[in-house]
């Protein structure tokens, strides 16, 4: 009887035992997987989407912002969870899906890529998104615009039809002046003017330079426009600079006037507008706009110029960017022309290749309807990702006219050596406005090899 009852306890224990050791490992389980959720609650995102683009998934990464690997890149996701894995697509994103690296969603009109392991985080609002800022469908339109019809019409100075060369001069490299062959020049962009909140102007930096330019380029039956703007001013972005300056009618009116007066100070031909960028969404284009359309009634008057910089429109994989209708028909109507920038599609070989050039004239030309003579083509005269001039590169490099992506300074920098810029220029004067360039003081001296020069002799 002892025996029976020691048996008893003893299979009582073992069975204790190993329902103690269950719970241990479940509890265990879901504290390595806190996104762990039940099977039945699992919704696996749909691969069904032939439209989707996934074609720059392969950038991912799963590194934070501090240069680290986040918790949530270590580690797998359940197994019990199906997941697209990296460069998968999944249509529209959805709240109860998961996603890992490389994925990409749409949502309210954009599209989005996964840095890492992802569930219910909402694509915007989260660091686990990359905002593409490629369209999703059709361009969203900015709020309390009117979509004016594109005026293709013969410009009011028919000069603007001939085949332009824009290149942008930037306003701290004054000795650099003797550099640059205007004679090949038919506009000069002065960058910048400094924009305030308050929607005035800082003093021009180093005006005798700006009229050492202008009575250069003058001399060389060149034109010279103020720049206004920019990306930035002592590392800090202007974008809101530009979006005080224009926050309400007085304020708006003010800033035109003080840039139609500073353009006359110095005896400027007109107004380069860089406002870098005007976005879809809020006020942004409706402000840029009105800015715009007040300039160019001001500086048409006294026959002066009004251009703009823009976005390069699509990006190295031919995507529609998101705000590019934040440049609106009626501001491109009331410019002279554009000077797109069509480069830095990003790092590497995206930076600046002749198909992305020719896809961005093709999106301002035919998507966006604007006549041939007012898309002007930009041009880098630098390189990335290491952001060197090419004169300089091609001073440590002798033949680096003859490639687009040399070793420099120990690392592969991608730029558009003498073919490409030859190449980038037949396309735009068979097909387009012009060249812009930036910027100018980047050549080279060696004329053999000079882009500008290369860039005169394809232009004729």
């Amino acid at each position: 009887m002892k025996d029976k009852k020691r048996f008893f306890y003893v299979l009582v224990g073992f069975c204790f035992g190993v329902l103690l050791t269950s719970i241990v490992w479940a509890v265990a389980g879901r504290r390595k997987n806190p996104e762990f959720a039940p099977q039945e609650d699992i919704v696996v995102a749909s691969t069904e989407n032939p439209n989707l683009d996934v074609s720059s998934s392969t950038e991912g990464n799963s590194l934070n912002e501090e240069g680290g690997t986040d918790a949530a890149s270590t580690s797998e996701p359940p197994q019990s969870v199906q997941t697209f894995g990296e460069g998968g697509g999944s249509g529209t994103w959805d709240s109860n899906a998961v996603y890992t690296g490389g994925d990409i969603v749409s949502y309210q009109g954009r599209k989005y890529k996964a840095k890492w392991w992802t569930q219910g985080e909402t694509p915007g609002t989260s660091d686990v998104w990359e905002n593409l800022n490629i369209a999703d469908g059709e361009a969203t339109q900015p709020d309390g615009i009117v979509n004016t019809p594109i005026n293709a019409d013969v410009p009011r100075n028919t000069e603007l039809t001939d085949f332009k060369v824009v290149g942008y001069y930037p306003s701290w490299k004054p000795d650099n002046l003797q550099s640059v062959d205007f004679g090949i020049l038919t506009h000069v962009c002065y960058a910048f003017a400094i924009p305030t909140a308050e929607g005035n102007l800082l003093d021009l930096e180093n005006p005798d330079t700006a009229e050492a330019l202008i009575r250069s380029a003058h001399e060389n039956g060149a034109k010279v426009l103020l720049s206004v703007g920019g990306w930035s001013y002592n590392d800090v972005p202007l974008e809101n600079t530009f979006m005080e300056a224009t926050s309400d009618e007085a304020k708006t009116k003010r800033f035109a006037e003080n840039i139609v007066a500073m353009c006359e100070k110095y005896g400027f031909d007109g107004v380069d507008m860089d406002w870098e960028h005007p976005r879809v969404d809020g006020t942004s284009a409706k402000q840029y706009e009105t800015l715009m359309l007040i300039l160019s009634e001001q500086l048409h008057a006294k026959d002066k110029l009004l251009t703009a910089a823009v976005l390069s429109g699509v990006t190295a994989d031919g995507n529609v960017y998101y705000d590019a209708p934040a440049h609106t028909n009626a501001v491109l109507n009331a410019v002279d022309f554009i000077n797109v920038m069509a480069y830095d599609g990003g790092d590497g070989e995206r930076h600046s290749t002749y198909d992305f050039a020719v896809a961005c004239g093709a999106y301002w030309k035919e998507t966006r309807g604007l006549p041939a003579y007012k898309v002007v083509l930009g041009v880098p005269f630098y390189a990335r990702p290491s952001w060197a001039g090419y004169g300089t590169i091609l001073e440590n490099v002798s033949d680096a006219d003859k490639q687009d992506h040399v070793s420099y300074n120990g690392m592969d920098v991608y730029y558009n050596g003498v073919d490409t810029i030859a190449k980038k220029t037949v396309y735009a004067k068979e097909n387009l406005g012009g060249i812009m360039i930036w910027e100018l003081t980047q050549d080279t001296s060696d004329k053999d090899k000079s882009l500008l020069q290369t860039i005169g002799k394809n232009a004729n």
